[in-house]
């Protein structure tokens, strides 16, 4: 027989007399959870341009209160806030999403397939950690490592609305079995040096091939008896999840460690690109963005148990090292993951450390190495943690970013020195991470007051050198107790990455952009510069920042010579070199501060510390 939401689950609400021989049409009794249900967070990604969605709360209930369907959540219904005291539980760490259950036992599920749960009950009180919660939280909800079997399911709604690409196509875009060199697949295993493989095959419950229902390598199709234009996003789910089940013949996610579910498109509830279920085994995927590499990446590294990464403005999406920040949305770019979640997903344990900078008369120089050459590191880190005592640590990485390793595509930062901060869990759980600073050689990052012991740590990036495979950076931590080489700065330190000071004394004219020596011949021919990034810059920025156009871009704003990750050749039209001798001019205005990149500059000249990019003009402006 097959099991659909409406015939079985939801048909529960339907009630057919309230006493004997007494119709009563259009009503529906309550239903009554017997069991406890598991905490669920969806983690919705904006589409490209869009507000950033808030985390959505669901659980999921037992086969029993289902209808004997597994699988199914339910929105809870409650007061803000007691919503947000369980997503501050989730943020904190002290719950973990996709194990973690609510004792809803008693409680009534509405007609709107809601749990309600009484305005007056704390939300901690019905929170509980599962029995079989493990003692070690880091990356063991879920796997991270070894083979992971995954299947893509095509939906068609009961109107027949359906994404128009063939099986074929999906499973080529998604894992890369025709001609697509990019895709999820290979940014896993690219990402991970191999440390995870993905597998896309149909399954039975034992584990075996599907070839009876599998219609390409990975791919099902499955069609729901509902229309994806009048139902919520939750009832779509999990009309998808069951019409899967039915047809398989066996619970979500059985042999599967991930499911992804595309579907044609968002009508209701919309506001998404994607989402997924944390710590669990769930991505939804509306029109073309099942398609989209850095995208699935994204959700996947929600299944993961990955939060978002912020930048250095404070908001949720702006970490652009990173691809739980805003990721690529393009269909051939992906994006490897900051040192905090490096450290998280367990790829690179054996190139880890922590080190307690708290301590007193604490210093030490590290010589750090990119995941991008991991498997060249010799002894060096790829990520170093640096302990708070609260959970709020501090991960330092150098992100490298070579013509032919996995970060590549990266968007920001390339060949910086990167500290990230989690809010908490010591990046060992689900916690919000935020980039702090991208140094260059010779810029250092002062934490005043960390971790409440009034002492100063300073991240010093010593020295870069990416002329050597692999590139290092040579990395100095120090805290105040520490006897400084130099004298002290007369003002403290601050949270913004210093830089080396100016020779102009401080009543200097302000320097004008872009900045030249004083010309001692007239200018002859220009000449054409370019930089090779994604987003256009402007044409002073180009001439300041630039190599001479030619050589390994020679197509002017075009894109087949920068590489992947839809980078351009961006040329403009500089001025050329000496000329005959001219007479005297009036004296230009003082170069800049040493260190202060040309993109740093507003419409005023001024410079405003450093820029988004960190050198990488992109339009992003200054922080």
């Amino acid at each position: 027989m097959r099991l659909t939401c409406s015939a079985a689950f939801w048909a529960l609400f339907a009630s057919t007399a309230t006493a004997p021989g007494v119709q009563a049409k259009g009503l529906r009794r309550k239903l009554i959870a017997k069991n406890d249900c598991t905490i669920m967070a969806v983690e919705p990604l904006a589409l490209e341009g869009g507000e950033e969605p808030d985390m959505i709360l669901e659980c999921e209930l037992s086969a029993e209160d289902a209808g004997g369907v597994s699988g199914i959540s339910a929105p809870i219904l409650a007061t803000a806030a007691q919503l947000k005291e369980l997503k501050d539980l989730i943020k904190s760490g002290e719950l973990a999403a996709g194990e973690d259950i609510l004792d809803i036992e008693g409680d009534e599920i509405d007609e709107n397939h809601q749990i309600k749960i009484e305005p007056t009950v704390s939300m901690q009180a019905k929170a509980a950690k599962a029995k079989t919660a493990k003692a070690d939280k880091r990356r063991r909800l879920v796997d991270t490592t070894g083979d992971l079997k995954m299947l893509l399911v095509k939906v068609t709604d009961s109107g027949g609305l359906t994404y128009p690409d063939s099986p074929a196509t999906m499973s080529d875009e998604v894992f890369g079995t025709g001609v697509d060199p990019i895709n999820l697949k290979s940014g896993l295993e690219e990402c991970s040096w191999d440390k995870l493989t993905v597998l896309p095959k149909a399954l039975t419950q034992g584990g075996s091939p599907d070839d009876t229902h599998e219609v390409a390598t990975g791919v099902v199709e499955v069609t729901i008896d509902i229309s994806l234009t009048d139902q919520s996003r939750g009832n779509v789910r999990n009309a998808i999840t069951t019409a899967v089940q039915a047809k398989l013949g066996h619970s979500l996610p059985g042999p599967y460690d991930y499911v992804l579910y595309s579907v044609e498109k968002c009508y209701v509830d919309c506001g998404w690109a994607a989402y997924a279920y944390i710590n669990s085994w769930n991505s939804v995927y509306q029109g073309v963005y099942y398609k989209r590499p850095g995208v699935l990446m994204h959700e996947i590294g929600h299944n993961f148990g990955l939060a978002h990464s912020g930048g250095l403005d404070g908001a949720t999406y702006t970490d652009h090292t990173c691809t739980m920040g805003n990721p690529h949305y393009s269909d051939d770019a992906f994006q490897c993951f900051n040192p905090a979640k490096n450290f998280q997903l367990n790829w690179y344990d054996d190139a880890e450390i922590t080190e307690d900078p708290r301590t007193q008369g604490y210093t030490n120089t590290l010589t750090l190495v990119g995941i991008d050459e991991y498997p060249d590191r010799g002894d060096s880190p790829v990520t170093v943690r640096l302990e708070t005592g609260g959970g709020a640590d501090y991960f330092v990485g150098f992100n490298r970013a070579s013509a032919t390793g996995p970060n590549r595509m990266n968007d920001e930062g390339d060949n910086q020195v990167t500290i990230v901060q989690v809010n908490g869990g010591s990046g060992e759980s689900y916690s919000q991470s935020f980039l702090k600073a991208k140094l260059s050689s010779g810029q250092s990052y002062a934490i005043t007051n960390y971790a409440g012991t009034g002492k100063t740590v300073t991240i010093t990036a010593l020295s870069i050198d990416i002329s050597t495979t692999p590139g290092t950076a040579l990395v100095r931590i120090t805290n105040d107790s520490t006897p400084s080489p130099t004298n002290a700065p007369t003002n403290p330190p601050t949270n913004v990455p210093t830089f080396p000071p100016t020779p102009a004394p401080t009543n200097a004219p302000v320097p004008t952009f872009p900045p030249s020596p004083a010309p001692t011949r007239a200018p002859v021919a220009d000449v054409s510069k370019y930089v090779c990034t994604k987003r256009q810059p402007a044409d002073p920025t180009i001439c300041a920042e630039g190599s001479l156009a030619g050589g390994s871009c020679t197509s002017e704003n075009l894109g087949s010579s920068c590489g992947n990750g839809g980078k351009v050749c961006w040329w403009a039209s500089c001025p050329g070199g000496d000329g005959p001798p001219s007479p005297p001019t009036t004296p230009p205005p003082p170069s800049p501060p040493t260190g202060c990149p040309a993109c740093a500059y507003g419409d005023n000249g001024v410079c405003c510390g450093t820029c988004v990019d960190s050198g990488k003009p992109s339009g992003r402006g200054c922080f």
